[in-house]
C-alpha cells in the first residue's frame, strides 16, 4: 500500500520535526522496562472494529489519514542520547491507512484474526519501530475490520478509543 499525501491542516510538522523534548515520567519507565524485555509484545494495545455493511472505503480512507495526521502522539520517533531518550515528532512515521484485501480467501475473517494477532505478538524497538499502525481489512463486499495497533509509549486503550472516535465523526461528517 502506498502512503496518501498528508490532508490539509493548519499545523507545521517540518518545524516540529526539529523539536525533541524529552520522554515523559510514565513514558521512561516504559521505555526501560521494553529495553529490559525487547521480546516482550506486551506493551502493543490494539483494537480492531468490524464493519458489517457498506462502507465508502474512500471516505474512510480520508478520516482514518486525518484523525492520525491530527493525533500526533501516534508519528513519535524516540532514540536514546547521553543524556537519556528523547522523543520528536517524524512525518514518516504517521501511520497512514492500509488496505488489506483478503476477500479471496477461503476464510477471511479467520485471516483478518491471524494477521491481526501476528501484529499485536510482535514487539516494537521504540528507537527502531513505527509506534502504531492501522489497517482496513477487506473481508467481503460489504465486509470489513478496521485494525489499530500502538505501543503504549504513545497511547494508551482510552486514547486508542480516542482515535476511533474521531475517526467516526470525520466519516459521519463525510458522507451525512
Amino acid at each position: 500500500p502506498t502512503a496518501p499525501t498528508a490532508p490539509t491542516t493548519p499545523t507545521a510538522p517540518s518545524a516540529r520535526s526539529a523539536s525533541r523534548w524529552p520522554l515523559t515520567e510514565a513514558q521512561a519507565g516504559l521505555w526501560y522496562a521494553q529495553q529490559l524485555a525487547p521480546d516482550n509484545p506486551g506493551f502493543n494495545t490494539a483494537h480492531a472494529l468490524w464493519i458489517d455493511g457498506p462502507l465508502d472505503v474512500t471516505a474512510f480512507t480520508r478520516a482514518a489519514d486525518q484523525a492520525v495526521h491530527e493525533s500526533q502522539s501516534l508519528w513519535l520517533a524516540m532514540r536514546d542520547t547521553d543524556r537519556g531518550p528523547e522523543q520528536w515528532l517524524a512525518e514518516d512515521r504517521i501511520p497512514w491507512l492500509q488496505s488489506v484485501d483478503l476477500s479471496g480467501h477461503d476464510d477471511p475473517r479467520a485471516a483478518a484474526r491471524a494477521d491481526m494477532q501476528r501484529d499485536l505478538d510482535t514487539p516494537i524497538a521504540p528507537a527502531r519501530d513505527r509506534f502504531a499502525l492501522q489497517r482496513l481489512y477487506r473481508l467481503g463486499p460489504q465486509a470489513f475490520v478496521w485494525y489499530q495497533r500502538a505501543h503504549h509509549l504513545t497511547t494508551d486503550g482510552y486514547g486508542m478509543a480516542l482515535w476511533t472516535t474521531r475517526v467516526g465523526e470525520l466519516y459521519a461528517a463525510a458522507v451525512l
